[in-house]
């Protein structure tokens, strides 16, 4: 994903606080309105964990699917943990203006599950200079928000543990502000070792030379296989990352990472 955008997300254009666009050549207004409606979710489960301290999102569907809700209605797309509370996530992106936040706030508080309080959080004039509305709509107190933050993330941290294969990656334990970590890197080859039953002639793109280039490494939490096993509960606390010179590395609030080189 980072790769197959990184027309949107060049350096230089981040300088400006804002987002790149393609050359003309490369111009795709139906790519563009995707990565607009990633970055709307990437900027909305950023600001949760700097305004509300969440740990950990997920998307909406995944919890009504957990709690056993038909798909069907309109709803928000994310649910955030925190500590103290959980919530809904209502997230856009937008080139052009923020258009009706009350409209928005409304489609935070749809959906069947029970939320502490909703927040609709928009993200607009991406192309030019981001700005960003992060309105809080407040709602009830909801009992079983632990459970369901168990069974959710012990979804997440399970598959992320299927990394920990030395046969396919090299694996190390580091350190980052004090706390132990999982480092694994990546590579085209090992990726490619991977799914050579599926693709015997793995193909060999412009994307996975960029894949060799930056080197990307996985982080992961010290004791991800106790977190796949039971999930994680509110009091876990969130990792808060301090951002150094090192400035290749990111872990977030739920203490998966990624650093490359």
């Amino acid at each position: 994903m980072f790769f197959h955008y990184s027309n949107y997300i060049r350096r230089n254009a981040f300088k400006n606080d804002r987002f790149s666009e393609p050359p003309t050549v490369l111009s795709n207004p139906t790519e563009k309105s995707q990565f607009s409606n990633l970055a709307g979710k990437a900027l909305a489960d950023f600001l949760s964990k700097k305004i509300d301290n969440s740990l950990y999102t997920v998307n909406y569907e995944a919890v009504m699917k957990i709690l056993r809700y038909k798909i069907k209605g309109q709803r928000p797309d994310l649910i955030a943990f925190s500590p103290q509370s959980m919530f809904a996530l209502e997230a856009k992106g937008r080139s052009g203006n923020s258009g009706n936040m009350a409209n928005h706030k409304a489609q935070s508080r749809t959906g069947p599950i029970c939320v502490d309080f909703s927040v609709a959080c928009v993200s607009y004039n991406l192309y030019n200079k981001v700005k960003c509305n992060y309105h809080h709509s407040y709602n009830n107190s909801v009992p079983n928000k632990n459970k369901i933050l168990e069974a959710t993330s012990q979804i997440y941290y399970s598959d992320l543990s299927e990394f920990l294969n030395e046969k396919f990656f090299e694996i190390s334990d580091v350190k980052i502000q004090g706390e132990k970590f999982i480092e694994i890197k990546l590579s085209y080859k090992n990726i490619g070792r991977i799914y050579k039953n599926e693709y015997p002639v793995f193909p060999r793109s412009f994307y996975f030379e960029l894949f060799e280039f930056h080197r990307p490494s996985l982080i992961l939490p010290g004791n991800i296989q106790l977190f796949a096993r039971e999930g994680i509960t509110n009091e876990i606390r969130p990792f808060n990352f301090e951002p150094s010179q090192e400035d290749n590395l990111y872990v977030d609030n739920d203490r998966v990472g990624l650093r490359i080189r």
